[in-house]
């Protein structure tokens, strides 16, 4: 006879899930939207390091910040900030 655990044996099992680290919640997704999600983040930091890269060539090439805001539909301003330190870094 199989005997029912309680609640609380449930969640402690759950819990302690992957040696402990409690349940991976991708595991049990069913659908397929997830998966769309982690590819197109995955897309999304090809793009943007692409992006850096065009951008450090602009500077290189004498493009002021706020042409570079322009081609980025930004403010020079949002370029600077978001683009200034990672110039030279691609």
């Amino acid at each position: 006879m199989m005997t029912m655990r309680t609640n609380e044996e449930l969640l402690q099992e759950i819990l302690t899930a992957d040696d402990g680290s409690g349940p991976i919640p991708l595991t049990t997704y069913r659908g397929d939207a997830l998966r769309e999600i982690m590819a197109l983040v995955e897309e999304r930091t090809a793009v943007e390091g692409r992006i850096t890269a065009a951008v450090n060539r602009a500077r290189a090439e004498g493009a002021t910040w706020a042409m570079v805001g322009l081609a980025l539909g930004v403010t020079r301003q949002g370029a600077l900030k978001h683009y200034r330190d990672l110039a030279g870094a691609a």
